[in-house]
Protein backbone atom coordinates (compact mmCIF):
# COMPACT_ATOMS: atom_id res chain seq x y z
CA UNK A 1 0.00 0.00 0.00
CA UNK A 2 3.04 2.24 0.62
CA UNK A 3 3.36 2.34 -2.63
CA UNK A 4 -0.06 3.39 -3.84
CA UNK A 5 -1.05 7.63 -4.39
CA UNK A 6 -3.47 9.28 -2.27
CA UNK A 7 -6.98 8.23 -3.46
CA UNK A 8 -6.09 6.24 -5.69
CA UNK A 9 -8.45 3.33 -6.12
CA UNK A 10 -12.21 2.76 -5.70
CA UNK A 11 -12.69 0.53 -3.39
CA UNK A 12 -11.36 -2.23 -1.44
CA UNK A 13 -12.87 -5.95 -0.89
CA UNK A 14 -11.40 -8.85 0.81
CA UNK A 15 -11.27 -10.90 3.98
CA UNK A 16 -8.66 -10.47 6.96
CA UNK A 17 -7.32 -13.13 8.93
CA UNK A 18 -10.38 -13.97 11.22
CA UNK A 19 -7.31 -14.85 14.42
CA UNK A 20 -9.07 -17.95 14.72
CA UNK A 21 -6.02 -20.48 15.31
CA UNK A 22 -5.35 -21.40 18.53
CA UNK A 23 -3.05 -23.87 20.03
CA UNK A 24 -5.74 -26.50 21.52
CA UNK A 25 -4.83 -29.38 20.99
CA UNK A 26 -8.31 -30.45 19.72
CA UNK A 27 -8.31 -27.67 16.84
CA UNK A 28 -8.41 -29.18 13.50
CA UNK A 29 -9.04 -26.20 11.56
CA UNK A 30 -5.89 -24.45 9.81
CA UNK A 31 -6.54 -21.79 7.59
CA UNK A 32 -3.35 -21.19 6.26
CA UNK A 33 -2.28 -18.24 8.06
CA UNK A 34 -2.07 -19.70 11.76
CA UNK A 35 1.73 -17.80 12.44
CA UNK A 36 0.03 -14.37 11.82
CA UNK A 37 -3.69 -15.49 12.67
CA UNK A 38 -3.35 -16.71 16.58
CA UNK A 39 -2.31 -13.20 18.06
CA UNK A 40 -3.59 -11.28 21.28
CA UNK A 41 -6.81 -8.64 20.99
CA UNK A 42 -4.76 -6.21 21.42
CA UNK A 43 -2.09 -6.99 18.54
CA UNK A 44 -5.13 -8.10 16.05
CA UNK A 45 -6.64 -4.62 16.69
CA UNK A 46 -3.49 -2.68 15.95
CA UNK A 47 -2.64 -4.46 13.09
CA UNK A 48 -5.61 -3.63 11.42
CA UNK A 49 -6.50 0.21 12.95
CA UNK A 50 -2.71 0.58 10.95
CA UNK A 51 -4.24 -1.07 7.81
CA UNK A 52 -7.46 1.07 7.76
CA UNK A 53 -5.45 4.31 8.26
CA UNK A 54 -3.63 3.61 5.33
CA UNK A 55 -7.10 2.38 3.30
CA UNK A 56 -8.27 5.89 4.57
CA UNK A 57 -5.49 7.27 2.46
CA UNK A 58 -5.37 5.20 -1.04
CA UNK A 59 -9.03 5.46 -1.53
CA UNK A 60 -10.97 7.62 -3.40
CA UNK A 61 -13.44 9.97 -1.26
CA UNK A 62 -16.61 8.22 -2.41
CA UNK A 63 -15.08 5.04 -2.63
CA UNK A 64 -16.54 1.75 -0.64
CA UNK A 65 -14.64 -0.49 1.16
CA UNK A 66 -16.06 -4.09 1.99
CA UNK A 67 -14.83 -6.28 4.84
CA UNK A 68 -15.68 -10.02 5.76
CA UNK A 69 -14.96 -10.74 8.65
CA UNK A 70 -16.71 -13.83 11.10
CA UNK A 71 -15.86 -14.30 14.89
CA UNK A 72 -14.07 -16.88 16.94
CA UNK A 73 -15.56 -18.60 19.75
CA UNK A 74 -12.89 -18.21 21.82
CA UNK A 75 -13.25 -14.13 21.74
CA UNK A 76 -16.93 -13.06 19.77
CA UNK A 77 -16.55 -9.50 20.33
CA UNK A 78 -13.63 -9.08 18.05
CA UNK A 79 -15.24 -7.71 15.03
CA UNK A 80 -17.39 -5.61 17.43
CA UNK A 81 -14.54 -3.97 18.90
CA UNK A 82 -12.29 -3.62 15.68
CA UNK A 83 -15.38 -1.76 13.54
CA UNK A 84 -16.24 0.42 16.52
CA UNK A 85 -11.88 1.14 16.85
CA UNK A 86 -12.22 2.01 12.99
CA UNK A 87 -14.91 4.22 13.86
CA UNK A 88 -13.14 6.41 16.79
CA UNK A 89 -9.63 6.22 15.29
CA UNK A 90 -9.87 7.15 11.40
CA UNK A 91 -11.48 8.55 8.79
CA UNK A 92 -13.77 5.85 8.28
CA UNK A 93 -17.19 4.91 9.64
CA UNK A 94 -19.50 1.91 8.93
CA UNK A 95 -22.49 2.50 6.21
CA UNK A 96 -24.13 -0.56 5.97
CA UNK A 97 -23.93 -4.20 6.75
CA UNK A 98 -24.57 -7.06 4.33
CA UNK A 99 -25.27 -10.84 5.67
CA UNK A 100 -23.49 -13.52 2.94
CA UNK A 101 -25.46 -16.84 3.07
CA UNK A 102 -23.39 -19.38 2.72
CA UNK A 103 -24.33 -23.32 1.14
CA UNK A 104 -22.74 -24.72 4.15
CA UNK A 105 -22.29 -23.63 7.58
CA UNK A 106 -19.31 -24.41 9.88
CA UNK A 107 -17.64 -25.35 12.05
CA UNK A 108 -19.16 -28.33 12.63
CA UNK A 109 -20.71 -29.13 16.12
CA UNK A 110 -18.73 -29.04 18.98
CA UNK A 111 -19.73 -26.45 21.21
CA UNK A 112 -22.20 -27.04 23.20
CA UNK A 113 -23.65 -23.34 22.98
CA UNK A 114 -22.61 -22.18 20.07
CA UNK A 115 -24.82 -22.19 16.97
CA UNK A 116 -23.20 -23.56 13.66
CA UNK A 117 -22.64 -20.06 11.24
CA UNK A 118 -24.38 -20.30 8.07
CA UNK A 119 -23.84 -16.21 7.80
CA UNK A 120 -21.39 -13.92 7.52
CA UNK A 121 -21.17 -10.64 7.63
CA UNK A 122 -19.51 -7.59 5.30
CA UNK A 123 -19.13 -4.32 6.79
CA UNK A 124 -19.65 -1.65 3.99
CA UNK A 125 -17.03 1.03 5.52
CA UNK A 126 -16.63 4.69 4.27
CA UNK A 127 -15.18 7.92 4.33
CA UNK A 128 -17.38 9.66 7.35
CA UNK A 129 -18.05 13.06 4.98
CA UNK A 130 -19.31 10.60 2.21
CA UNK A 131 -21.38 9.12 4.65
CA UNK A 132 -24.93 9.64 2.53
CA UNK A 133 -23.06 9.99 -0.73
CA UNK A 134 -20.45 7.48 -1.34
CA UNK A 135 -20.45 5.42 -4.24
CA UNK A 136 -23.25 3.05 -5.45
CA UNK A 137 -24.94 1.98 -8.40
CA UNK A 138 -28.44 1.71 -7.31
CA UNK A 139 -30.85 2.69 -10.36
CA UNK A 140 -34.26 5.24 -9.61
CA UNK A 141 -37.14 3.84 -10.15
CA UNK A 142 -39.26 6.45 -10.12
CA UNK A 143 -39.31 10.16 -9.29
CA UNK A 144 -41.98 12.02 -7.39
CA UNK A 145 -43.19 14.61 -9.83
CA UNK A 146 -44.38 16.84 -7.05
CA UNK A 147 -41.64 16.82 -4.21
CA UNK A 148 -38.55 15.54 -6.85
CA UNK A 149 -37.96 12.81 -3.91
CA UNK A 150 -36.54 9.80 -5.74
CA UNK A 151 -37.04 5.74 -5.33
CA UNK A 152 -34.89 3.70 -5.92
CA UNK A 153 -34.80 -0.36 -7.02
CA UNK A 154 -34.92 -2.98 -3.89
CA UNK A 155 -31.51 -3.98 -3.57
CA UNK A 156 -31.51 -5.95 -0.43
CA UNK A 157 -28.85 -6.83 2.31
CA UNK A 158 -28.68 -10.46 2.06
CA UNK A 159 -26.12 -12.55 -0.51
CA UNK A 160 -26.70 -15.97 -1.23
CA UNK A 161 -23.51 -18.02 -2.99
CA UNK A 162 -22.15 -21.03 -1.86
CA UNK A 163 -18.75 -20.75 0.52
CA UNK A 164 -16.14 -20.88 -2.18
CA UNK A 165 -15.33 -21.64 -6.15
CA UNK A 166 -14.29 -25.19 -5.03
CA UNK A 167 -10.08 -24.64 -5.96
CA UNK A 168 -8.18 -27.18 -4.51
CA UNK A 169 -5.63 -25.12 -2.02
CA UNK A 170 -4.01 -25.38 1.05
CA UNK A 171 -5.80 -22.06 2.02
CA UNK A 172 -8.94 -22.75 3.68
CA UNK A 173 -10.39 -19.31 4.03
CA UNK A 174 -11.10 -18.84 0.27
CA UNK A 175 -14.48 -17.52 -0.63
CA UNK A 176 -16.60 -17.15 -4.04
CA UNK A 177 -16.26 -15.12 -6.63
CA UNK A 178 -19.49 -14.72 -6.81
CA UNK A 179 -20.19 -13.05 -3.97
CA UNK A 180 -17.07 -10.93 -5.45
CA UNK A 181 -19.13 -10.10 -8.63
CA UNK A 182 -22.51 -9.18 -6.57
CA UNK A 183 -20.45 -6.75 -4.00
CA UNK A 184 -19.21 -5.31 -7.65
CA UNK A 185 -22.98 -4.99 -9.15
CA UNK A 186 -23.90 -2.70 -5.62
CA UNK A 187 -21.14 -0.54 -5.58
CA UNK A 188 -18.57 -0.43 -8.16
CA UNK A 189 -19.51 0.85 -11.92
CA UNK A 190 -17.01 -0.85 -14.85
CA UNK A 191 -13.19 0.12 -15.21
CA UNK A 192 -13.11 0.31 -11.62
CA UNK A 193 -9.89 0.12 -9.47
CA UNK A 194 -10.67 -2.66 -6.88
CA UNK A 195 -7.68 -3.20 -4.16
CA UNK A 196 -7.42 -6.63 -2.11
CA UNK A 197 -4.57 -6.56 0.62
CA UNK A 198 -5.64 -10.00 1.52
CA UNK A 199 -5.50 -11.21 -1.53
CA UNK A 200 -4.51 -15.52 -0.95
CA UNK A 201 -5.34 -17.49 -4.43
CA UNK A 202 -7.17 -13.81 -6.21
CA UNK A 203 -11.14 -14.21 -5.46
CA UNK A 204 -11.35 -10.71 -5.73
CA UNK A 205 -9.53 -10.66 -9.09
CA UNK A 206 -11.66 -13.22 -10.48
CA UNK A 207 -14.25 -11.46 -9.85
CA UNK A 208 -13.21 -8.10 -10.83
CA UNK A 209 -12.38 -9.83 -13.72
CA UNK A 210 -15.73 -10.97 -14.69
CA UNK A 211 -17.14 -7.43 -14.09
CA UNK A 212 -15.37 -5.84 -16.39
CA UNK A 213 -13.40 -3.96 -13.12
CA UNK A 214 -9.12 -3.33 -12.46
CA UNK A 215 -8.08 -5.62 -10.20
CA UNK A 216 -4.80 -4.95 -7.44
CA UNK A 217 -3.69 -7.75 -5.11
CA UNK A 218 -1.47 -8.60 -2.74
CA UNK A 219 -0.47 -11.43 -0.92
CA UNK A 220 2.37 -12.62 1.68
CA UNK A 221 2.53 -16.28 1.04
CA UNK A 222 4.38 -17.39 -1.91
CA UNK A 223 2.61 -20.51 -2.27
CA UNK A 224 -0.95 -19.06 -2.57
CA UNK A 225 0.56 -16.56 -4.73
CA UNK A 226 1.62 -19.08 -7.49
CA UNK A 227 -1.85 -20.95 -6.95
CA UNK A 228 -3.64 -17.69 -7.73
CA UNK A 229 -1.55 -17.55 -11.02
CA UNK A 230 -2.95 -21.03 -11.77
CA UNK A 231 -6.77 -19.93 -10.41
CA UNK A 232 -7.01 -16.85 -12.64
CA UNK A 233 -5.72 -19.03 -15.70
CA UNK A 234 -8.94 -20.81 -15.50
CA UNK A 235 -10.62 -16.67 -16.02
CA UNK A 236 -11.12 -15.75 -19.96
Amino acid sequence: MSRMPDQYINGIICSPPYNITTKRSDCYYDNGYSDSDNLSEEQYLSIRIKEFKEFSRIIKPDGVICYNISYHNENPILPTLLISKIHEETNLTLADIIIWKKTNSIPFQTSPTKLSRLCELIYVIVNKSQLHTFKANKEISKINEKTGQKFYKNYINIIETKNNDGFKTKLKATFSSELVEKLIFYYFPEGSIIFDPFCGIATTAKGCLNKKCNYIGSERVKEFYEDSKKYLNQTK
